[in-house]
């Protein structure tokens, strides 16, 4: 399929990458970048750049990055051509696929393709038969509303076993697969598929960008399971998932927090009483692929978890493992026995958001206040949380809230503030400093891949430059190969462009040397040179391809001597060599 290059520039010139990388980056401003940790791979230092004035991305560490059509292409894991058309949608830009346009017929993609099919179906059934209408009853009993069952396309699947086997086959789906993606069952003695939902109201799950992949299947009538859940599959799987990123990505970039909840029932509530910046995890333990993307959704985050047993543990566990990670940890604690939803039904919207606010504390506080008990009266356990406390303490980013939090516990554990402290800041490791390219090792060139080097980056820079000395220099003067894949990429681009743009002619180089390309353009170099300065350049390395051109051919000579037999001439030439070899080490 080829899409129109004037609409692809358009595309990417209404798509500024700050706005489409802070989806999925917390950035912060450093000088004229911005940065943060990279989305392509584990890291504690930020190492991922994203420059607005060239309009690209790029980490140090792991090389990622490119335009704003690569970075999609990387992040979603889509082709160029998906890519164009997510971007097209942020701007309002339609791309038709032609109907003889090869289609993508993956397995993945036709799971997906059947969980966005019965969303729709499911959600239209909800109001559209008889037997939905108890189901319809009990949502509205719980509070939610005809608007939020249109705007999360809530749904009801029948008391039917081959409701979806039945929808999906005449859509020309394998039942096969769809077992495979956990909307049917299977009948292991006679291999006959079946229904997995049946009878229970359908929350869609979607991924980080929008597509359903998977439902919580509720009961209404008291049968159990209370929630059946779509299985593990090549499109769910819990420990990637959580629930509604793809809505509230934009509010926790705007709080800079998360409210991480367990249950999706809790977040839709609390979005109904203005916070809109909470997720939940599936059922499921904190998972490291969680804390991968909690890191770089924000440097908050705030727990919200049920207040029985299982909850407190949950939340002091899942506390400690934010905590080390570097992030600054907060809890709002829940009614003894209640979760989010029940605790708001009992206080009503106005007093629990009043609650929120007001009830934030910092996950040591937390801890301290669970444990005051054991603290006060159990002179072992005394030893030992004091011992966390001031362990934990050290991992704490603000100094402002670590000073508060050993207050508290010089309070309660009846220890001087000053002894304290120094147990706290002795050996205290050192908080990481926030720079893109600390600790990243600097590549090193020769004179001749320098030359090059500088002489690209003025051919990068001015268009009448590059078109004098075109002709004149042939790409296989370049010693480095990439080098010379980006001089001949620049041919084309100046017979098309009269500035030059680094996230448009990236576009049109190999990903692997997109590192080589962003680098050169990064140099500093003389903002006017003269002609006789790129000659100078120019003129070490062709005098490079010159003595390289007359070592291979004395090479040769000196294996025609050997192959004649002439020992005068294979010594003579034996020595030339290594005159040669030892100039070029001075």
């Amino acid at each position: 399929m080829q899409i129109d290059p004037k609409i692809i520039n358009e595309i990417r010139e209404k798509n500024d990458i700050l706005d489409v990388v802070s989806q999925y980056v917390k950035l912060e401003k450093r000088g004229r970048n911005y940065i943060g940790l990279c989305p392509f791979h584990d890291e504690k230092t930020p190492s991922f750049s994203v420059s607005v004035d060239k309009q690209i991305c790029h980490c140090f560490g792991c090389k990622k990055g490119g335009n704003v059509f690569q970075f999609i292409e990387q992040i979603e894991n889509v082709s160029f051509i998906e890519a164009v058309k997510i971007l097209g949608e942020n701007v309002d830009i339609k791309i038709d696929t032609p109907e003889d346009a090869p289609v993508v017929d993956n397995d993945q993609t036709q799971m997906i393709d059947m969980h966005n099919l019965l969303q729709e179906y499911y959600h239209y059934v909800l109001k559209a038969i008889e037997e939905a209408e108890p189901a319809l009853h009990y949502l509205h009993q719980r509070g939610i509303t005809d608007e939020m069952i249109a705007q999360e396309k809530i749904g009801f699947s029948p008391n039917v076993s081959h409701f979806a086997l039945d929808f999906l086959k005449k859509r020309g789906y394998d039942e096969a697969l769809a077992y495979e993606a956990g909307l049917l069952s299977r009948n292991e003695d006679n291999f006959s598929y079946f229904d997995r939902f049946r009878n229970r109201i359908m929350f869609p799950i979607h991924n980080a960008r929008g597509d359903t992949v998977g439902f919580s299947a509720r009961s209404y009538d008291g049968s159990e399971p209370k929630y059946l859940n779509s299985p593990e599959t090549p499109v769910f799987q819990k420990r990637n998932i959580l629930y509604h990123l793809d809505v509230a990505r934009k509010p926790i970039r705007e709080a800079d927090e998360v409210i991480l909840l367990e249950g999706f029932m809790d977040v839709l509530k609390l979005g109904e009483v203005g916070i809109h910046n909470a997720i939940a995890t599936m059922g499921t333990a904190l998972s490291r692929e969680h804390i991968l993307t909690l890191k770089k959704l924000a440097q908050n985050i705030t727990l919200m978890y049920d207040g029985d047993r299982a909850g407190i543990e949950a939340t002091l566990k899942v506390g400690k493992s934010l905590l080390t990670e570097g992030l600054n940890v907060f809890v709002v604690p829940i009614h003894k026995g209640k979760d989010p939803d029940e605790m708001i039904r009992d206080i009503g919207a106005t007093q629990f958001l009043e609650y929120f606010q007001t009830n934030k504390i910092n996950y040591l506080s937390f801890y301290m206040q669970h444990y005051v008990s054991e603290i006060k009266n159990n002179d072992l356990a005394y030893e030992k949380h004091l011992n966390n406390v001031i362990q934990d303490a050290k991992l704490m980013n603000s100094d402002v809230l670590q000073k508060k939090v050993l207050h508290e516990a010089s309070d309660l554990f009846k220890v001087d503030f000053d002894s304290l402290k120094y147990q706290v800041q002795k050996n205290q490791k050192q908080r990481p400093i926030n720079q893109a390219n600390v600790g990243i090792k600097q590549e090193t060139f020769n004179k001749i891949e320098t030359a090059e080097r500088v002489v690209l980056k003025h051919f990068m820079t001015d268009k009448y430059l590059f078109d004098q000395f075109q002709a004149i220099i042939p790409a296989k003067h370049f010693s480095n190969a990439y080098h010379r894949v980006i001089y001949e990429a620049l041919k084309g681009y100046y017979l098309n462009e009269e500035q030059f743009n680094l996230s448009q002619f990236i576009a049109q180089i190999p990903h692997e040397i997109h590192e080589v390309c962003m680098s050169i353009d990064s140099l500093l170099v003389n903002s006017e040179p003269t002609t006789d300065e790129i000659n100078d350049y120019v003129y070490v390395f062709n005098e490079e391809q010159y003595q390289l051109t007359h070592l291979n051919q004395l090479k040769q000579h000196l294996k025609e001597a050997i192959a004649t037999g002439d020992i005068e001439r294979r010594d003579k030439i034996a020595r030339e060599i290594i005159q040669y070899q030892r100039s070029k080490r001075h």
